[in-house]
């Protein structure tokens, strides 16, 4: 009987090449690059945190009556003009001296924005005036310019 032999096989797997030694240049630049791909993320988390948290702050309908004037949006998120009153609101705000009053948003897709619209009987699209006791003072329905809003809050609050 005469035995076969068998050649040594190489393996289908090479060993893996050592990595290429980079120089110090090459590293720092990766560095840099890292670090500001680090930040920019930082960055864009702190946003997101501020605007959450001033989302969360502007959700709270229960300061309408705490003392100061308030006037709430009744707002859907998914509508193109409630969008476009909640941008030309915030612009009003920043062109007002005093700032004697908050401001709250009733999103209609909640709970409690829905409830508030309810008990209100008013349309999304709509600015609402209280006064510090609660009272309902002033509506403002529909697409308004920052300037006319602005004329509004100081007519009304003034």
């Amino acid at each position: 009987m005469t035995r076969k032999t068998t050649k040594a096989r190489k393996s289908k797997h090479a060993a893996p090449s050592p990595a290429p030694k980079l120089s110090r240049r090459d590293m720092m630049g990766r560095l840099a690059i890292y670090g500001i791909g680090a930040v920019a993320v930082a960055g864009g988390g702190t946003a997101f945190a501020l605007d959450f948290s001033k989302k969360l702050t502007e959700a709270d309908l229960t300061v309408v009556g705490n003392g100061t004037s308030t006037i709430v949006q009744i707002h859907d998120p998914n509508c193109g003009l409630c969008q476009s009153l909640q941008k030309e609101t915030r612009a009003a705000f920043k062109l007002c001296d005093d700032t004697a009053f908050q401001y709250r948003v009733a999103n209609i897709t909640s709970v409690d924005g829905a409830a508030f619209q309810s008990r209100l009987g008013l349309p999304h699209v709509t600015l609402v005036f209280f006064d510090g006791q609660g009272q309902h003072i002033h509506t403002l329905q529909g697409v308004t310019p920052a300037a006319e809003i602005k004329a509004q809050i100081t007519r009304v609050f003034a």
